[in-house]
């Protein structure tokens, strides 16, 4: 067990929530068919009360001036490891910073994990929301973040334990074996918990999805559970790359469209490994790498509900700005990244409500200077954030990007 290490960062806390009046804002609820909205939005204990031209409001509610400006809402990161190979830090804070005002943990140490999400629930602590996984369970354990479980037994217990310990959902690994995997998924149902992560080498993708598994996870995995080594490019390889094009892939991804499966490509992870690699294998993964966004595309197509993760280490709420321009650059509409960052995103986190700014939503959204549906960059930056009625203006979250 490591040594916790939260009270060794100074933090920035929260106040009490306020009233407030947002007047004369374009909202950009990316869903919708009309994204575009000027209103003011009345917020009222920390959720969105009304969003209405002119909501009646008491008298002495703080008002804020938001003409010409975009509110958005608050980006998610659904591929985040908090406190794996590292202390916590100053991710949080980060991850505030940049927008990203939610963050799916796929896999950490829970002694961290878990006063880290009490303190941001008490104002202690200025952070996103946090959905957490505990350790990923595997059929071995190449961290110590991972819990090995090799038998329908161990599983069960592993995923009562998970649940009773707090988590939000479980975390799967690819070295799960086929016993251990159905009974995850079985006993997930029967706990109400949804299961995600990485398909198990010995299931195919279409498998996972039948079973029940609510995201899975990377673009280059659909490559390892078809057998090929992902990091050569091989005539193996593009063989398997053209057919996922194609036949092999429509088959796959409409069984996930049909099952309504989500898939996390977290295509700056993979990116990012580029700087690790030697020289020749940084170009091989580069070359890899084309014939993968373009399978991501393909998914994108044929209706696969994409969510948006990062899974890096570093630079957290930055890099997930650089995988929502990857997912623009392999065709997807800039609508409809700003849907997969927002609605679809707390869909899959089983929180539709914090994918959109309407009443009865908490009151966690972002405020932005120019509009992200004509340029992605500007979701960088934000002017402003409001979080369950605080309001962190330009110059601290400034600070806090650079805490």
């Amino acid at each position: 067990m490591r040594p916790l290490l939260l009270g060794l960062v100074m933090v920035a806390q929260l106040g009490s929530a306020q009233d407030l009046l947002i007047e004369k804002v374009t909202i950009i609820n990316p869903a919708s068919e009309t994204p575009l909205q000027i209103a003011s939005i009345y917020i009222k204990n920390g959720a969105i009360e009304a969003v209405e031209r002119k909501p009646r409001v008491p008298k002495g509610v703080k008002r804020i001036d938001a003409s010409g400006k975009f509110a958005l809402p608050g980006l998610w990161d659904m591929h985040a490891h908090l406190a794996a190979l590292f202390p916590i830090g100053i991710a949080p804070e980060h991850y505030v910073g940049h927008g990203v005002l939610h963050v799916r943990d796929m896999g950490g140490h829970l002694e961290e994990l878990l006063p880290l999400r009490d303190s941001i629930q008490r104002r202690l602590r200025v952070g996103p929301t946090i959905l957490l996984a505990g350790p990923t369970l595997n059929g071995e354990a190449p961290a110590d973040f991972h819990r090995q479980v090799s038998t329908e037994a161990e599983a069960r217990q592993a995923v009562r334990e998970l649940k009773a310990a707090g988590v939000d959902f479980i975390k799967i690994h690819r070295a799960t074996n086929r016993e251990a995997f159905y009974a995850i998924a079985d006993e997930c149902k029967k706990q109400g918990l949804t299961f995600s992560g990485h398909v198990p080498l010995v299931l195919s993708w279409i498998e996972a999805a039948q079973a029940g598994m609510h995201t899975i996870e990377h673009i280059q995995t659909i490559y390892e559970n078809l057998q090929p080594d992902p990091k050569k490019v091989s005539l193996e390889f593009i063989r398997m790359s053209l057919q996922l094009e194609g036949t092999l892939g429509d088959s796959i991804f409409s069984v996930l469209k049909e099952r309504h499966t989500y898939f996390d490509p977290t295509l700056i992870g993979y990116q990012e490994s580029f700087a690790s690699a030697s020289p020749e294998l940084a170009e091989r993964r580069k070359s890899a790498f084309q014939k993968m966004k373009r399978v991501a595309f393909r998914a994108y197509q044929a209706g696969v509900p994409i969510i948006t993760g990062t899974d890096v280490l570093r630079n957290h709420g930055q890099l997930l700005h650089e995988e929502l321009l990857l997912l623009e650059s392999i065709g997807i509409p800039r609508k409809d990244v700003l849907t997969a960052a927002t609605l679809t995103s707390a869909q899959a986190a089983q929180h539709p409500e914090l994918g959109m700014i309407k009443p009865g939503s908490p009151a966690s959204f972002i405020i932005l200077t120019e509009n992200p549906l004509l340029d992605l960059n500007h979701l960088r930056n934000p002017e402003m954030v409001i979080m369950k009625g605080n309001v962190l203006s330009k110059e601290e979250l400034e600070r806090l990007r650079k805490r």
